[in-house]
């Protein structure tokens, strides 16, 4: 070996020692030539768990799904020119999702860059906006100080990819051939830190005026963004102490705690359209961004203009108010302030308000558990099956489009305690089968289940092959209606079918079958309720990479929830607002 060889080995080192010490266990790597001798380093470390996926673009969403179950930092490796390129969605994904990763990208040395040199191109601040913080490495020297320098800037890009707001960071390597690192050498770099978690908090005054503000009143809990079922436990017992209201979407898994859930009010995207002003309260208390529910976000505008005062708890600190209404912004943990009111017990609101609003959740949940439409195979049918029957020993990941909008309306609140995934941070539907597949690798021992559309599975069917190659026990429930369904229910479906069918139908006419067979999957195809309850129970029982497809049609869910609707706007006597 060279001393060029032993000097990037030491310095490397050192680097994936801060790495470490900065919390980084998994790294997923893409193979490349620039990138041999970081990836070859992690790779032997055993305190390092690799994947090895050869598109970047499925790595990017796979280290996503790691990230999101494990909570804590993920990295990610590639070599130079446009690997680094096809990150962008899951990058930009992470920044709005508030999830920690570091890409690690390769280079030229500078003396290779901007003369033509072969798979070459500008890596610099090459994501620019959507990072937390871009670093660029000088190139390795094997002296004590810069040593130091290669751990201290991996650790410190894993600490700030945790700090709030988390997000992504982005450490530019280049290194010099030969490329090979020196695997005989012995040296180890020792270093020890102590990153402690700030908290923030508000002082016992500011506290105090909070708590004022929420004693005795008619108020509404709003609950956006992703939660442990833990974490969705303390908003529950926040809402049952100031005997208030909670609306969530699937992902803030107020639905995964188990038992009788009173304050939650499930259905709210359907009945809120037909609520009085019985329901009308006197301050909002909105946590992280709006739920995925536009009826929700609608109604929030209708009451703030009925002297309703709205607070948000913004923990990132980034003004996230898509209604531009909060009287109020607090810049501070969530979780806290949730312990703090429930610790100092406020007196909470009585003369009728929960009941007023449990009056209309339980007309709207009777009404689901009872209608002949959901007794018949159908995608909204099958989702609705596949919710009432996961128990707290499976997790759920939600695509975007219909297959999370069919939770959000469909699944009651007494469900049987499963964890829920999804990507809502910029809401794409690219890379959601590595995202899930990421889910999965991270809980091995529980049933793994995604509910996807066909075109969303399209997307990202290269991401099949981490489950061949893994093994990961992932089912995955295809809701094929051959195109783009979640467009019927938009405005664009007024179009005549010669414009709709092309530019938002988007029909694939794929075999399904034959692509579970190229990646190794089991493929089931249901042709009633039963039999796809029987497959989900098998799967639970015994988890399997398994692809269950349901055949529908575009139009189908559009009328299945508006004739819904239509029965629980009968069911409440009421008329309908402008929501």
């Amino acid at each position: 070996m060279t001393t060029q060889q032993r000097i990037m080995t030491h310095y490397l080192k050192a680097f994936i020692q801060g790495l470490k010490a900065s919390g980084i266990r998994e790294v997923v790597i893409s193979p490349g030539s620039r990138s041999t001798p970081l990836a070859l380093l992690i790779h032997r470390d055993e305190e390092m768990t690799t994947y090895i996926d050869v598109d970047e673009r499925s790595a990017g969403f796979f280290a996503l799904g790691l990230s999101q179950a494990h909570s804590r930092p993920v990295a990610l490796v590639c070599t130079s020119g446009s690997a680094a390129s096809n990150y962008y969605p899951a990058i930009c994904e992470a920044e709005a999702s508030h999830i920690p990763l570091v890409i690690l990208t390769t280079d030229r040395p500078a003396e290779l860059r901007e003369v033509g040199a072969p798979q070459t191109m500008n890596q610099q601040e090459l994501y620019r906006g959507h990072v937390k913080h871009f670093t660029e490495l000088a190139l390795p020297e094997d002296t004590p100080d810069m040593r130091q320098y290669s751990y201290f800037h991996a650790m410190k890009n894993g600490y700030l990819a945790t700090q709030k707001p988390a997000g992504p960071v982005h450490i530019n390597i280049p290194v010099r051939e030969p490329l090979l690192p020196d695997l005989e050498s012995d040296f180890e770099f020792t270093h020890t830190t102590t990153m402690l978690e700030h908290h923030s908090t508000l002082d016992s005054t500011a506290l105090s005026t909070v708590l004022t503000k929420l004693t005795n009143k008619k108020g509404v809990i709003v609950l956006g963004e992703q939660h442990s079922r833990q974490d969705a436990q303390l908003y529950l017992e926040l809402a049952k102490t100031l005997n208030w209201p909670i609306i969530g979407d699937p992902l803030t898994n107020l639905t995964s705690t188990g038992g009788e859930i009173v304050h939650l009010m499930r259905q709210a995207d359907s009945f809120l359209p037909y609520s009085d002003e019985t329901l009308q309260p006197e301050i909002v208390l909105r946590i992280g961004k709006l739920p995925l529910s536009k009826n929700v976000g609608i109604w929030l505008k209708r009451v703030s203009k009925e002297n309703c005062e709205t607070i948000l708890v913004d923990e990132h600190g980034q003004w996230h108010d898509t209604l531009h209404n909060s009287q109020l912004v607090l810049p501070i943990s969530a979780k806290w302030l949730a312990e703090a009111i429930v610790n100092e017990s406020p007196t909470p609101i009585s003369n009728g308000w929960i009941e007023a609003w449990t009056h209309y959740q339980t007309v709207s949940e009777e009404l689901i558990k009872t209608t002949p439409l959901l007794t018949e195979l159908s995608e909204t049918a099958a989702s609705f099956t596949l919710f009432n029957t996961l128990d707290d020993h499976s997790t759920l990941f939600l695509a975007n489009s219909n297959a999370i909008r069919f939770a959000d309306r469909f699944a009651l609140k007494n469900t049987n305690g499963y964890q829920s995934y999804g990507n809502r941070g910029v809401n794409g539907i690219d890379g959601i089968i590595s995202t899930a597949l990421g889910v999965t690798a991270a809980n091995p021992e529980k049933a793994n289940f995604l509910l996807v559309g066909d075109l969303t599975l399209f997307h990202d069917m290269n991401g099949l092959q981490m489950a061949k190659a893994y093994n990961l026990p992932l089912t995955i429930i295809l809701l094929n209606n051959n195109g783009g369904g979640v467009f019927s229910f938009l405005s664009q479906r007024q179009l005549k079918p010669t414009d709709f069918e092309p530019l938002f139908g988007t029909p694939l006419n794929l075999d399904f079958e034959t692509v579970a067979t190229l990646y190794g999957a089991e493929y089931v195809k249901p042709t009633n309720l039963n039999e796809f309850q029987e497959e989900v129970t098998k799967s639970m029982a015994h988890p399997t990479f398994k692809l269950i497809e349901i055949g529908g049609n575009q139009p189908e869910p559009v009328v299945l929830y508006e004739t819904f609707l239509e029965d629980l706007k009968q069911h409440l006597g009421a008329r309908q607002n402008d929501c």
